[in-house]
């Protein structure tokens, strides 16, 4: 039989629960190891962030914050010629369908529109629509990288704290 070789320690530090994610995401378009969620779990509960599973019973209308891995982005060709943004997140609960129309990235054009499209997470803030007893989508007014806005969070925090 084959023999594998010895793996030699580079050197390097083991990477963190956090970039093993990454990595798995980025090499392997999913995460195996556990589910990215999971590392901002209090954070998005501290903001309010409600799950996937919860939204169905969110009224039509009501803003919501949602947040996930990015599985789909769609900009299908509108007759209009005005793009309208699709996206699809997975926050380990089910997935949500947030839809970004152009009013929303037009005046901030390139900041919501360029996140969405470099992001693997995302959080987003919307309006529910409901489409049926059991369908709902997300109208979205605004979009932000999760890790980033994890970050910015933590900081204020320790300024307000210290």
């Amino acid at each position: 039989g084959f023999k594998a070789p010895d793996l030699k320690p580079s050197g390097l530090p083991d990477l963190t629960n956090t970039e093993k994610v990454r990595n798995e995401v980025e090499y392997l378009g999913m995460e195996v190891s556990s589910h990215l969620m999971q590392f901002y779990g209090s954070f998005l509960n501290q903001i309010g962030a409600i799950r996937s599973a919860d939204l169905i019973k969110q009224r039509s209308g009501a803003s919501v914050l949602v947040a996930g891995v990015k599985v789909a982005l769609q900009t299908p060709p509108v007759r209009s010629g005005r793009r309208v943004i699709f996206l699809t997140i997975d926050d380990g609960y089910g997935c949500s369908d947030a839809t970004f129309f152009p009013d929303v990235f037009q005046d901030t054009d390139t900041e919501f529109a360029q996140t969405l499209f470099t992001s693997k997470l995302l959080l987003v803030r919307g309006v529910v629509r409901r489409t049926g007893p059991k369908g709902l989508s997300i109208r979205a007014t605004g979009a932000w990288d999760l890790a980033s806005a994890y970050e910015n969070f933590q900081v204020k925090r320790s300024n307000l704290i210290s």
